[in-house]
């Protein structure tokens, strides 16, 4: 079969032709119908030096949805002829996070304080993942799907969730008002589940090179947008909220400057939480934190919670999330779809390794 391969830790991957996976009593073979490209595959495909963690040769995807074709034991049989999405994070069944479900902050036993990439992120990073046309997947880490979540959609669950995992770690409330800073992926998948909220305002900010993810921002539920290369954000905000700020400001481009003017157009009681990585370390204005009693929160990752809550969503039709997806492309086209992303032509890339 073939599947999308980081062969190394340098620039690059290749499609290469690879065996048919073999079936642990626990597992499931998954065709995989859709396969969607991250953030973090890209980064990989150009050798950035955060994923040196990540096991090579892997095929890579870890955000994939397909239809369950055999299984490794009779007990799972039910599942045969499922569709269904795949959860990436694998319980370590050790540590404290992992045995209380918070599998996306697992450590492995080498203690909380150690704030590394959770060892449960496994599929298409530390084992094989679905950018192929079949996957061996735990039996556990697949979700099925309703009718009413199309195949591309589900592609793309685990990014979705990650939207959802911050809304989980917020609390709004109808009627309230958020900043969504960064048109990226999962910038604009945030503005689709926020879009069925109440939120009185919900603005997205960018760059004027941006002009068409801030354009779908607006399709996706956005009441407005800032250019951030072409006006003051603060005072840009300022106007638009009466001088107020808003409640809630989801970071999601990881640009390592965005901290500070994130808590300064918090308005005060307000939350900031923080998506996006950065590759440097940022300044954060403490004094303005504790006299504005602002929090700040971490979002990483899903957990098996948060990937069947956004099942729910998808199902519910309430949120347009088939307004990401701008490419999609076979298997053997996957540099082609990884260009796309680079060069943000696209939002999120679908491969369709079946060739349907």
């Amino acid at each position: 079969m073939k599947a999308v391969v980081k062969t190394n830790r340098s620039r690059g991957i290749e499609i290469k032709d690879v065996e048919l996976p073999t079936l642990k009593e626990n597992d499931v073979l998954v065709q995989v119908l859709a396969a969607s490209i991250c953030g973090s595959d890209l980064h990989m495909h150009e050798g950035m030096n955060a994923y040196e963690w990540v096991s090579t040769p892997v095929t890579l995807g870890h955000e994939f949805a397909g239809v369950v074709v055999e299984v490794g034991h009779k007990n799972h049989a039910h599942l045969i002829g499922k569709d269904v999405v795949i959860n990436p994070y694998i319980p370590c069944g050790h540590c404290e996070n992992c045995l209380k479900g918070q599998t996306n902050l697992c450590d492995h036993g080498k203690g909380s304080m150690s704030k590394v990439p959770a060892e449960s992120l496994r599929y298409g990073f530390r084992e094989n993942g679905g950018m192929a046309e079949y996957a061996s997947i735990d039996y556990r880490n697949v979700l099925p799907l309703p009718e009413e979540v199309t195949i591309e959609v589900a592609g793309m669950l685990e990014a979705i969730g990650i939207g959802v995992r911050a809304i989980e770690r917020a609390n709004i409330l109808p009627g309230e008002t958020a900043v969504v800073i960064g048109p990226g992926p999962i910038g604009l998948s945030m503005v689709a589940s926020l879009s069925n909220y109440g939120f009185k305002q919900l603005i997205v900010t960018g760059l004027t090179k941006d002009k068409g993810r801030l354009a779908l921002a607006l399709e996706l539920g956005a009441t407005d947008i800032v250019y951030v290369d072409d006006e003051n954000l603060l005072e840009a905000i300022a106007h638009k909220t009466n001088g107020n700020g808003v409640d809630h400001v989801f970071e999601t481009s990881g640009f390592n400057g965005s901290l500070t003017d994130a808590v300064r157009i918090c308005k005060k009681g307000g939350e900031v939480l923080l998506i996006g990585i950065s590759r440097q370390e940022s300044t954060i204005a403490t004094s303005e934190i504790v006299r504005g009693e602002i929090d700040i929160k971490g979002i990483y990752g899903v957990t098996e919670q948060t990937m069947k809550r956004a099942i729910a969503m998808a199902a519910s039709g309430k949120y347009p999330y088939e307004k990401l997806i701008t490419h999609t492309y076979a298997l053997e086209e996957a540099e082609a779809g990884f260009n796309a992303g680079i060069r943000k032509e696209a939002v999120k890339v679908i491969l369709k390794p079946s060739g349907e």
